[in-house]
């Protein structure tokens, strides 16, 4: 049985730094009708977890739509659509980013019944608990655990950057101001974070023993990027900097403290929607694909039935017959990645050629990687 990744449906061309996570409206609802029209049915996950493992039971026709971190226009697009042709999606959750606003807001079903123009929809931001509640309580969303908070965070004292602003460090407001994390795709976010502020190696806060800078090494970063110009050269203050950790080294988290920071994770994401939501919470997904041995043992322990597997550890599925499951996934997107950008494929039909790829056949193999390859080719030459 397939299992398919998205996140957001509609947003592609929104100013945002993550809009390739988006899939176009186009694709998306071209892809719902090829899925009816080629009698595939669509699942929710405990249905996925009850025929793994047995041959006999499982089915090449069945789908499970999943949607990652809980984005706005899953209710504004995904949902009506999903509806209007009868499937079934699945949206993983992060209830640190649920919206605070109490209201359901318009989605496309609004537009349908003329009630306001398309131009009107506001599909960017967040989720909030009345549509999450509306959906899950249809028999077109299931809600499942996404983790508490999707943080990234510093894993060792190697210096890798400087802060400057860069879209792809939003994570460290996040950090700084968890109670704003669900707008930050609404609002400018980069006075959260001095400008000065070293970057240290990261990663997914479910995969790593977490590395807190000394505090007065960041307060001369800071200083330094600030009062001196010659220092806004980043390589001449990373090396500064470095001469500096001999004296503040930093510290790493022990290990009953990573241990409670994966239980706040694990078990009051869980707790959180179980209660908000009045439903078992079986499922997880692991943000970015992060874990490691204690996270995947802890989620055992808060009882998850099944998680989701990286793209590197492919082979723990090879044979999921054990209690806990590991579910793999396949990501749909309307983009294609180069090395310095994503380019949005137009074809109408690309997200059923792709779907096709992942399904093994080997003519739409040849033909995603001649389209890649033709990417690849524009992108080298600067077009």
């Amino acid at each position: 049985m397939t299992v398919l990744m998205f996140h957001s449906v509609g947003c592609e061309k929104n100013e945002w730094y993550r809009n390739w996570l988006s899939v176009s409206l186009d694709h998306f609802e071209s892809f719902c009708k090829f899925l009816v029209d080629e009698n595939y049915e669509t699942v929710f996950l405990d249905e996925w977890y009850n025929e793994q493992g047995s041959p006999s039971k499982e089915s090449t026709r069945k789908v499970v739509l999943t949607f990652d971190d809980g984005y706005l226009d899953n209710w504004v697009y995904a949902y009506p659509i999903l509806k209007k042709y009868r499937l079934k999606g699945t949206i993983f959750v992060n209830p640190e980013f649920i919206d605070k606003s109490e209201n359901i807001r318009f989605n496309l079903e609004d537009v349908w019944d003329n009630k306001i123009n398309v131009g009107e929809l506001s599909p960017i931001g967040f989720l909030n608990w009345s549509e999450l509640k509306k959906m899950d309580s249809s028999n077109t969303i299931d809600i499942q655990s996404h983790s508490m908070s999707h943080n990234f965070y510093f894993h060792s004292n190697n210096i890798r950057d400087i802060y400057t602003g860069q879209p792809h460090y939003d994570w460290m407001a996040w950090i700084n101001k968890p109670h704003r994390k669900p707008y930050y795709t609404t609002e400018n976010q980069k006075q959260f974070v001095p400008f000065g502020n070293p970057i240290f190696d990261f990663g997914r806060a479910l995969g790593l023993r977490r590395y807190f800078p000394d505090e007065n090494l960041v307060k001369y970063a800071i200083e330094l990027y600030s009062n001196n110009e010659k220092l806004r050269d980043k390589s001449l203050l990373i090396e500064k900097l470095n001469k500096k950790l001999i004296t503040f080294p930093g510290t790493y988290e022990t290990d009953e403290e990573m241990e409670k920071r994966y239980r706040y994770e694990l078990f009051e994401s869980k707790s959180l929607l179980e209660e908000k939501l009045n439903k078992k919470i079986d499922f997880l997904c692991w943000p970015g694909g992060g874990y490691n041995d204690l996270s995947v043992n802890l989620s055992i322990e808060a009882s998850y039935k099944a998680s989701t597997v990286s793209f590197k550890d492919k082979k723990l599925v090879e044979n999921n017959a054990d209690d806990y499951k590991r579910i793999k996934r396949s990501a749909m997107g309307s983009f294609i990645s180069t090395n310095t950008k994503y380019h949005y494929v137009k074809d109408s039909n690309y997200l059923i050629n792709l779907f096709k790829y992942h399904n093994g056949s080997v003519l739409h193999k040849n033909l995603y990687r001649i389209n890649k390859l033709g990417f690849i080719i524009l992108d080298k030459i600067g077009l």
